[in-house]
């Protein structure tokens, strides 16, 4: 009997915090018969087969400039002799996008699922079909209370800890107030936390002034509005059950839609 082949490009191979529960997360939504290879982004390396039922590229992470310029011809190869392809990805350092490259990309999806709302007003036109996911990361995580009154200052060097995610999930929500360097770690302490901060992230070496945009998409996205960082605010858990409720049912529209094409 055959089965369905699935190739999963992302950035899942790094000690990412969002990106390796991405694996989780996506594992959870392909059918039960598929066999399924994960394969990093970058560096690219020739996949095991030529062809394949199904090309994932992303697992709720952000598509960057430079892999979308760099990766271009080598994935376009790759979706030419593959079934379908579909991207769940945001966007991020957006001003450095090669537009005519990022442009050809998302139109040979059969359907993105846009992290942001802000991902799908700026490029959803140019893929075969777009919708707006939610940051699905917010499932991997437990509406909770926390425990400790202190402040915990995440460090921007935590992804390259080797903690047990079920561990660092625990020990960000168990505090009153989080300050976070990090996207995910931030949307981690809003299942729990009364008061978060953030600092944007500038990690484009050829580019140090250009902001990565993609707090300010996520704000956006659960509270309709944005913060200034650097300063604790006030959780509207109110807000973020609703957009948990969100999530969840686009996740489910996602599991039927790849069962359905596969």
């Amino acid at each position: 009997m055959a089965t369905p082949r699935v190739l999963v490009l992302s950035f899942c191979h790094t000690r990412n915090f969002g990106d390796r529960l991405g694996f989780h997360l996506l594992n959870a939504v392909l059918p039960p018969d598929a066999e399924t290879v994960f394969q990093p982004m970058s560096p690219f390396r020739k996949p095991p087969h030529d062809s394949w039922d199904l090309v994932i590229v992303g697992i709720g992470n952000s598509l960057n400039p430079s892999n979308a310029k760099v990766l271009y011809d080598p994935l376009m190869r790759l979706f030419d002799t593959s079934r379908h392809v579909v991207g769940i990805s945001g966007t991020q350092y957006r001003e450095l996008f090669v537009e005519e490259r990022l442009i050809g990309l998302l139109g040979r999806f059969d359907h993105w699922y846009a992290r942001y709302g802000d991902d799908l007003a700026l490029y959803g036109g140019h893929a075969r079909k777009a919708s707006h996911l939610g940051d699905w990361l917010i499932d991997a995580f437990p509406l909770t209370r926390p425990t400790r009154d202190s402040l915990l200052r995440l460090e921007a060097d935590v992804m390259t800890k080797r903690h047990p995610l079920d561990w660092l999930i625990r020990a960000i929500q168990a505090h009153r107030h989080v300050f976070s360097p990090r996207l995910h770690t931030l949307l981690c302490a809003l299942c729990s936390a009364e008061r978060v901060a953030y600092v944007e992230q500038f990690e484009d070496d050829e580019h140090p002034e250009v902001a990565s945009g993609k707090f300010n998409s996520m704000l956006q996205d659960i509270f309709g509005r944005s913060y200034a960082q650097r300063d604790l605010f006030t959780v509207d858990r109110d807000a973020v059950i609703a957009y948990r409720r969100f999530v969840r049912g686009n996740i489910g529209r996602l599991r039927s839609d790849i069962g359905e094409l596969i």
